[in-house]
């Protein structure tokens, strides 16, 4: 992922921290960047419909709430359970920005079929302790999957091993499928 994406997940995030829009300086405060740096991922982010300068401030666009909804999400999981500095470096795993726009599209694990590929788009999980074994499994905002078998437990295969997931957990790991909206790659 490049500095540009990792900027503009930064901004999303930031202006759902501050449930307000960030201005320029809150960007450049928070990420150690130049002005010039955020006015380049501001327009992109406007290019890709996320975002938009209003006056000082760097407003949302309905997909770029969404958008900041799951990066902020996937934060605040990590952060749970690894701290604030770490959740800031593996939010930038993968390529969430590219798959983003499908992430209205995202439905739980449970509702894929045996044998449907997906990325894991976010995770409505609150126990450090199944946050960690989902991390451990590789099974984390990013990743790819394919659901090999569906019932009380779900199995699933994630970068090459077999992960077995209780059907409640299952509820809560939402993803969208490989070739709809996401980059196909794994993170």
């Amino acid at each position: 992922m490049g500095w540009l994406e990792i900027l503009m997940e930064d901004i999303l995030r930031l202006a759902k921290e501050k449930g307000s829009p960030p201005t320029v300086e809150d960007v450049m405060k928070d990420s150690g960047v130049t002005r010039e740096e955020v006015m380049e991922a501001v327009k992109e982010l406007e290019r890709k419909g996320l975002a938009r300068m209003e006056g000082k401030g760097i407003v949302l666009t309905e997909n770029g709430e969404k958008a900041a909804e799951v990066i902020y999400t996937y934060h605040k999981t990590v952060e749970r359970l690894l701290g604030h500095r770490t959740a800031h470096s593996l939010e930038h795993m993968g390529d969430r920005i590219g798959y983003l726009r499908g992430a209205e599209q995202a439905r739980p694990l449970s509702g894929f079929r045996e044998g449907e590929e997906g990325v894991v788009a976010f995770m409505d999980v609150e126990n450090p302790k199944v946050i960690a074994r989902l991390m451990g499994v590789g099974l984390i905002p990013g990743a790819r999957f394919r659901v090999l078998r569906k019932g009380d437990v779900y199995v699933v295969e994630v970068g090459g091993r077999l992960a077995v997931v209780d059907g409640r957990v299952a509820e809560k790991i939402k993803g969208v499928p490989a070739n709809e909206g996401s980059s196909g790659r794994p993170a």
